[in-house]
């Protein structure tokens, strides 16, 4: 899907709006002129901070913060974390040690500053924990696991939300393509987190994959299939994620 496609989809589907996300380039310009097509719809942007815009790259986020962007993503395909696993090179490491790069507290605090979401990207789990320690310490409010279950233990994930952090489910992870999970394996883990700690993202947008938004249709009614509560998809589908990148 690109950006027209899936803004499209979102409005006729009556979405209140999405984080468009790129692990290449950063999307704020791109939201911002979305959200003008799309009159109602909030299209918010992001950058990731991979390898193409230089990494741990403290102008990088400065830029997106200027131009609109909601969330910065730690490296996702560039994280050490993540090219280990694949084979790749060495990648991209947050901390070592247990201390942060300097170049992270910087982005940090430009996070802080512009009341940014903070997301863990594919860092390792203890990057992660080290991570939003070091965001709460600082007062950054705003911070996201990103699909920690697929690489975290279950008391890692329990500290990401003691700092602060909510943790993101996709429901990408139960497509036949992933086949890393169920939904009623989904709804079990968001049970005993707690909903009020978790957000349910689609993280669709690939080719043999339906639009985003048909992927957030069948991630709710997978949940709700699953046994969870009304009140309790609204609250990991709608209410804490506006809440996290500060709508409604």
């Amino acid at each position: 899907m690109d950006a027209l496609d899936t803004a499209r989809h979102a409005q006729e589907a009556g979405m209140a709006g999405f984080v468009l996300k790129s692990h290449y380039y950063p999307t704020a310009p791109i939201a911002a002129m979305l959200t003008r097509v799309y009159p109602g719809l909030e299209a918010l942007g992001s950058v990731a901070l991979n390898d193409e815009v230089g990494g741990l790259n403290v102008k990088a986020v400065e830029a997106a913060a200027k131009t609109g962007a909601r969330v910065v993503w730690m490296p996702t395909f560039s994280a050490h974390h993540y090219t280990s696993g694949q084979g790749g090179g060495p990648g991209i490491e947050i901390a070592d040690g247990g201390e942060l790069a300097p170049a992270v507290l910087e982005i940090l605090e430009v996070a802080r500053s512009g009341d940014m979401v903070v997301a863990s990207g594919h860092v390792s789990p203890s990057e992660a924990i080290t991570l939003f320690r070091a965001a709460r310490d600082m007062g950054v409010t705003r911070l996201l696991a990103t699909h920690p279950a697929q690489w975290s233990s279950m008391e890692e994930m329990v500290e990401m939300t003691r700092l602060g952090a909510r943790v993101e489910h996709t429901f990408l992870s139960c497509m036949p393509s992933r086949g890393r999970t169920t939904p009623a394996e989904m709804a079990a883990l968001i049970g005993a987190l707690g909903p009020e700690r978790c957000v349910v993202t689609s993280d669709f947008g690939q080719w043999m994959n339906p639009p985003p938004a048909e992927g957030m249709r069948m991630a709710i009614a997978e949940l709700l299939n699953a046994g969870m509560t009304p009140a309790d998809v609204a609250a990991v589908v709608k209410v804490n994620p506006q809440s996290l990148v500060g709508l409604g």
